[in-house]
């Protein structure tokens, strides 16, 4: 297998940011994770036209793509939707109204200042007061937020940095950080329904 790489400069200047673009078959499912930037952010313009390209790529050839976050919101893209900032950001547990069983009402962890539109074809899956939060579009299912997130996660992105972000939005890391000790272990159930049903369902 060949790999083409990618560097990606910064905001400090430091090409400290590498993506890694992997050929375009032979995979049995694609799953496309968070990001600390938004797809309209300039600094990505290196690697984000690769990367939707092979998006588009795996779709058209019926891969089965799970989208996290940034992931979901490359998959609007990908499939002709948009993305754009928020006036409603969200960050720690919130409430997600679903209209599927097998995605959980919430709370579930965000982490985000974006909001994306429902592409063409694609299915409404659950949103609330800030936006569209799951979709999806054939064998591709697309979430707003992080059903993966553990304490130690949430902890290690405070540290990295994330804390500034929650401080700004009006969240005291140290109590996020406590509660989700406590909502990780609870939602966890919902995560494995959610994850079985895009195995077994649409991924087929």
């Amino acid at each position: 297998m060949t790999l083409d790489s990618l560097v990606v400069v910064d905001d400090i200047g430091d090409p400290e940011v590498t993506a890694v673009f992997p050929q375009r078959n032979g995979h049995d499912l694609v799953v496309l994770m968070g990001a600390p930037w938004s797809v309209y952010d300039p600094r990505i313009r290196g690697w984000l036209g690769p990367e939707l390209e092979l998006v588009r790529d795996h779709l058209a050839a019926g891969t089965p793509v799970l989208g996290i976050c940034f992931g979901a919101q490359t998959l609007s893209t990908a499939l002709g939707g948009t993305v754009s900032y928020s006036s409603r950001p969200e960050y720690g547990w919130v409430t997600v109204d679903s209209g599927v069983d097998q995605i959980a009402r919430g709370p579930w962890f965000q982490f985000h200042h974006d909001e994306f539109t429902l592409p063409g074809g694609a299915t409404e899956l659950a949103r609330n007061e800030s936006g569209l939060q799951a979709f999806r579009a054939g064998r591709a299912l697309a979430v707003q937020f992080h059903p993966e997130m553990t304490p130690e996660l949430i902890a290690s992105w405070c540290i990295a940095g994330g804390d500034r972000e929650l401080i700004d939005a009006g969240v005291d890391p140290d109590q996020l950080i406590e509660e989700s000790a406590r909502q990780a272990v609870e939602t966890q159930p919902a995560l494995e329904r959610m994850l079985d049903w895009w195995l077994d369902d649409i991924a087929q």
